[in-house]
């Protein structure tokens, strides 16, 4: 009897651990994954991982399977509370980049040994700057600072200062993606939805959309290189606060070739919470509806011409 009840016990912790891990160990998909915390940036690794920057100072890797490692952000003398002022991350397969705005740096966390952060100041004409948005390139970063300038950062730390209102995500070329800024029209301030090149040539626009909705902002995500596409995010908004945000897959020859709807966020720490992941899909972050302020949910969203455009 009591050889019963033990086996009975181990086949039912089995089938707990079992359910458990079925539950929890799934890839990143449009249902999400869920994280407790709040979440300061989140950003997609060439190895098809996701790390998400956690606000209690943790860094957490989701590889393509959906198994998680947390990552303490580790404690440096010389860097105390800059982790308190990181607002955006970038991922390459060495490392990660936080940009840290009130010491004018990125600064960079080894992935194989995070024992430590090794800071790269940065100024520009011999004064200090705050990077606020950051985005890893082949031979170093582009940053966009406090003050809406966006440079071109090398290895060494020397910046190079692009053409005004660019976007930190550069195009196929390496080249600035430029957004057009409103303009007041009829007593109105109006969004054109425009993005330019270095040339002031549009590039794309947002589509206009059906009234009364309005063209509220454009923000370039960057290019996939899995479809040949530019991968656009657009917001839109209505008199009664009703947003809606569409992402865009935009060709060569500035067709779109796929766009569907996404949900907004309502978190209040995340500079960018959406980007496009290197296997071309979209990442975004939320609050947990059921318990917003101790839980996100990561969500992972594709985006191909089959993809229905009403989908969200």
């Amino acid at each position: 009897m009591r050889n019963i009840l033990i086996a009975s016990l181990l086949v039912l912790v089995f089938a707990t651990l079992q359910s458990f891990a079925e539950e929890t160990i799934k890839p990143i998909d449009e249902a999400g994954i869920y994280l407790d915390g709040e979440c300061k940036a989140i950003a997609s690794s060439p190895d098809g991982s996701t790390y998400v920057l956690m606000l209690d100072k943790k860094l957490i890797k989701i590889d393509s399977y959906g198994y998680k490692k947390e990552i303490p952000i580790p404690f440096n003398k010389q860097l105390q509370n800059l982790n308190d002022y990181f607002c955006d991350m970038a991922v390459d397969n060495r490392a990660a980049y936080f940009c840290c705005y009130n010491s004018s740096s990125i600064v960079a966390l080894d992935l194989k040994n995070p024992k430590e952060l090794k800071a790269l100041k940065l100024s520009y004409e011999n004064k200090p700057i705050r990077p606020m948005l950051l985005n890893k390139t082949k031979d170093g970063w582009t940053i966009k600072d406090f003050d809406y300038r966006t440079f071109k950062v090398d290895g060494k730390g020397n910046l190079t200062l692009l053409p005004n209102f660019s976007e930190v995500m550069l195009d196929r070329d390496g080249k600035p993606v430029i957004k057009v800024n409103p303009y007041h029209k009829d007593g109105k301030l109006v969004f054109p939805g425009k993005m330019n090149n270095e040339k002031n040539e549009t590039r794309w626009t947002a589509p206009t959309p059906e009234p009364p909705l309005v063209v509220m902002n454009v923000e370039y995500l960057g290019y996939d290189t899995n479809q040949d596409v530019d991968m656009y995010l657009a917001k839109y908004s209505s008199g009664d606060l009703t947003l809606d945000n569409r992402l865009f897959a935009v060709d060569s020859n500035n067709e779109i070739i796929a766009q569907r709807l996404i949900p907004p966020t309502t978190l209040s720490f995340i500079m960018r919470y959406c980007k496009l992941a290197n296997d071309g899909s979209i990442i975004a972050v939320y609050c947990d509806p059921e318990n917003p302020d101790y839980r996100v949910i990561l969500k992972k969203f594709e985006l191909t011409p089959d993809t229905p455009p009403q989908k969200g």
